[in-house]
């Protein structure tokens, strides 16, 4: 009899035990504790670019909405950007830097990037998978997705595609 009461009192304690574990469980679950937040990221695969910082603008000062981006270059060149893009389909749509297309501000007064300086190209469209650009509806969406500069080499006269991640919330 004293072994069976010894064998029941061990397994109500370490019962209760697992009970109070699996209500502590439950209760950060419950609270999203193991459902972290995603990450924001602006990386790029290839050495020399850099993403000083960046906002995914739902509606800007002007109604635009994308990709706001403070791009940094010190590939050892001084190069000209052509194209940019922003999709989370992989897609190349090409924006082109022209005079008067877009809103575009870069430090050297054109759209030459002189080796270790940043620049601003104005507020860059983002596709979303489906195709269509991100809007002022989209507040709070998580956008992923790739960047694509397309530039040349004013040194070399070489023409070159970056890609890189952008993640983040539509704000």
């Amino acid at each position: 009899m004293r072994r069976a009461q010894a064998a029941m009192e061990y397994l109500i304690t370490y019962g209760w035990a697992v009970l109070i574990m699996l209500v502590v469980v439950g209760v950060l679950f419950y609270l999203g504790i193991f459902n972290p937040k995603p990450i924001a990221a602006c990386t790029f695969q290839t050495p020399g670019f850099t993403c000083y910082a960046y906002k995914l603008a739902s509606n800007t000062s002007n109604s635009e909405s994308g990709l706001i981006l403070d791009l940094g270059q010190a590939t050892g060149h001084d190069i000209k950007v052509t194209g940019v893009n922003c999709t989370a389909t992989g897609t190349w749509f090409v924006t082109e830097f022209t005079a008067g297309q877009r809103n575009v501000t870069i430090s050297s007064g054109s759209h030459n990037m002189l080796n270790g300086t940043s620049t601003n190209p104005g507020v860059m469209k983002c596709y979303k998978a489906d195709g269509t650009a991100i809007s002022p509806s989209d507040v709070s969406l998580y956008y992923a997705g790739k960047i694509y500069i397309h530039y040349y080499d004013t040194e070399t006269n070489l023409d070159h595609k970056v890609i890189g991640d952008i993640s983040g919330k539509v704000e």
